[in-house]
């Protein structure tokens, strides 16, 4: 018995409380659940309240084998069901209709968790302090809740890349005016995070971007940011033309209003993207992006030899950020400058630090107006 997988008896009777089940108690003096069910009056289900019992685990097989031939669902199904009863699940579904040999690119992959990473800390940032840019998303909760998050195990289907948020992971108050009243935070950030790409697809769909974005513009507490939508650009790749669909599995032990209750996932065609990309660039601040110092890695080398026998051009950089990630980006160096990144990518410990104006977009995300290019060598090579 794998204490990891073993679903608890609690959950268990939660689960099969909010589909209908009702306890009977004389059970209890046994150490039993027993619970039946309107629906299914000549059935019950039997199971033992403590995880010690020896056949306790035989036990829940049985009651999930049960259930499954009543709902007609399959075991495996109700199993991860009942396993994620306490978080709303996140699914991210990649369609890819010509993609013929079943793969994706490996880079696209690494962007598909780092993006839906980005939404929920978008999603997360918007609950908390609602604003149409966050010039960084690294409040500690947002950081919290994608501690508390887990990567789910992968599913048949298209590349679905699954996401469970624990819904009382963490004790925060949001700002935002939910009309439910007082949501737990997690619950808070999935709401926000659907109803904004909601709100995305509706105005695509109906030719009304324009109007989304003044009434954005108005609104003291948007739920559509330029964060959210670079977040849904990582989700697509240019190559593979891909569309998206998101839903969520709700927790059942916090009620769902019936008007968020989505009969299908949300889908985000793949021409929606470049949609989508309009209203981020709209959003953006005017000012435009202050310079910024960042110390990064040298990934990768892409200049041209001139006439002047040097080489200078486009390099990959991987940026560090002060939240303990990275961002890949673009950058156009000089022949000095591309010496220098030439030596930062060929010596074992070595980075760069670059002060410029870092674009917003999909990764790698164009940097501008350089004003540094520093190499910084490890100690051992310097001597």
């Amino acid at each position: 018995m794998n204490p990891d997988t073993l679903i608890s008896p609690i959950d268990l009777r939660d689960f099969l409380h909010v589909h209908g089940w009702t306890l009977r108690p004389e059970g209890l003096a046994d150490r039993l659940y027993v619970l039946q069910n309107p629906r299914f009056p000549r059935r019950q289900l039997v199971f033992p309240m403590d995880t010690t019992v020896l056949d306790y685990a035989a036990a829940v097989d049985r009651v999930i084998e049960k259930l499954s031939e009543m709902i007609n669902e399959r075991p495996r199904t109700v199993r991860s069901r009942i396993q994620t009863v306490r978080d709303d699940t996140l699914r991210f579904r990649i369609d890819a209709p010509q993609n013929g040999d079943h793969s994706l690119p490996l880079g696209f992959a690494a962007l598909l968790v780092t993006g839906a990473q980005q939404l929920l800390k978008a999603a997360a940032c918007t609950v908390l302090r609602p604003r149409l840019h966050h010039p960084r998303l690294a409040l500690t909760e947002a950081l919290q809740l994608i501690e508390k998050s887990r990567f789910g195990q992968t599913e048949p289907g298209s590349f679905i890349l699954k996401v469970s948020c624990p819904i009382h992971a963490l004790d925060v108050q949001g700002t935002m005016p939910f009309d439910e009243g007082s949501l737990p935070f997690v619950r808070q950030v999935t709401l926000s995070l659907m109803r904004g790409i909601a709100q995305l697809i509706n105005a695509i769909e109906a030719g009304a971007l324009d109007r989304l974005v003044e009434t954005l513009k108005q609104d003291s507490a948007p739920l559509i940011s330029v964060n959210l939508c670079e977040a849904v650009m990582q989700l697509h790749d240019e190559g593979l033309n891909n569309a998206l669909d998101l839903s969520v599995d709700w927790s059942t032990l916090e009620p769902i209003a019936e008007s968020d209750r989505q009969r299908r996932p949300l889908r985000i065609q793949s021409d929606y993207f470049g949609r989508i990309e309009e209203v981020r660039r709209a959003l953006r601040p005017s000012g435009g992006h202050a310079k910024e110092t960042f110390i990064g890695t040298v990934e990768h080398l892409a200049g041209e030899m001139g006439d002047d026998g040097q080489r200078a051009g486009e390099v990959i950089l991987a940026l560090l950020l002060p939240e303990g990630e990275s961002i890949r980006a673009r950058v156009a160096l000089s022949a000095e400058q591309y010496k220098k990144a030439d030596q930062a990518h060929m010596t074992e410990g070595a980075y760069v630090q670059i002060a410029g104006k870092l674009q917003p977009g999909r990764q790698p995300r164009a940097m501008t107006e350089l004003s540094q290019f520093a190499l910084i060598l490890p100690e051992t090579a310097q001597d």
